[in-house]
């Protein structure tokens, strides 16, 4: 889904991709960066929901950045996944994911409540490890969300990162980037210095010149790029006459239709489904092992 183009002749995107437990305020915050609601905000993001593949995971904003637009990626439940009868629908959304964000994100926001105990319980620095490589540490910001929690109990943020946050290894493991959030409320004209520094900090990413990239991102990009040259001389015919801009602006705004199209799909398409397979497998087997565990550490502290 993309946004009303103020900047219809970019030629440049930043990807984000959003990753977190359920109940941290994730898609709220895709909201916040997408600048409208629709990221759907407290809907069941179990398997079993009755609506999961009609929910939103992408928006491109046009309008929030100079000649560049953001593509937030809303990340499936990686924390949500029930028992192995459920891999196939589990890795056909995480490559749905792969697809949207591809060629590679150029940052990952990983989100965490400062006020919830099972954070100390769930290890991201592990979880993204697993699902990405150890590289994608490099890309990524630590977003603590619910801060208004630590205000009611008259704590600062600095004093509850350097004395009582469990996430040290993970925020050393990021170069020590991480945003807070106050998660109280849904008034986005309220949430203007966090959005002011998440695209400092974005931007800062996007000059490095480098995204993340894997074997798996490889494969699938060179997948949609067969996709989009098959497409391409019926989409030029359909959008030239009434575009202006480079051809590489014209390209992006391919790339982005390509990605609309795939979000109205059920499942991911079965070519790209077929590429990333032999990936997600191990993938979601190790999800599983770090879920049961969590699980089971659950159940002790209960």
């Amino acid at each position: 889904m993309t946004s009303d183009s103020s900047s219809p002749t970019a030629t440049e995107e930043i990807r984000l991709l959003l990753i977190g437990p359920p109940k941290t305020g994730k898609s709220s915050i895709a909201n916040i960066l997408a600048g409208l609601n629709v990221f759907p905000v407290g809907i069941s993001s179990s398997v079993n929901s009755a609506t999961p593949t009609t929910q939103s995971r992408h928006f491109t904003n046009k309008k929030i950045l100079v000649g560049k637009h953001l593509l937030v990626v809303d990340a499936p439940p990686l924390f949500i996944l029930k028992d192995s009868t459920s891999n196939d629908q589990d890795m056909r959304r995480l490559a749905k994911c792969v697809a949207l964000v591809s060629p590679g994100p150029h940052a990952i926001f990983l989100i965490l409540s400062c006020d919830d105990a099972k954070n100390e319980r769930f290890d991201m620095k592990q979880i993204v490890t697993t699902v990405f490589g150890a590289e994608a540490l490099d890309q990524s910001i630590v977003v603590f969300s619910f801060i208004d929690r630590l205000q009611q109990k008259g704590m600062s943020v600095d004093d509850w990162i350097n004395k009582e946050c469990k996430q040290q290894a993970l925020l050393e493991a990021c170069g020590h980037r991480y945003l807070v959030i106050d998660s109280s409320h849904n008034d986005q004209s309220r949430h203007i210095d966090f959005l002011n520094r998440s695209l400092t900090m974005l931007n800062e990413l996007w000059k490095r010149e480098r995204i993340f990239k894997s074997k798996m991102f490889d494969d699938i990009e060179q997948e949609i790029q067969r996709q989009e040259k098959n497409r391409w001389d019926l989409f030029q015919k359909k959008y030239v006459p009434n575009f202006q801009g480079s051809e590489k602006a014209f390209r992006l705004l391919l790339r982005e239709h390509m990605r609309d199209e795939l979000e109205r799909e059920p499942i991911v398409a079965e070519a790209d489904y077929l590429v990333v397979e032999k990936y997600l497998q191990p993938i979601v087997k190790s999800l599983l092992q770090e879920v049961e565990r969590y699980l089971e550490e659950e159940i002790v502290s209960t």
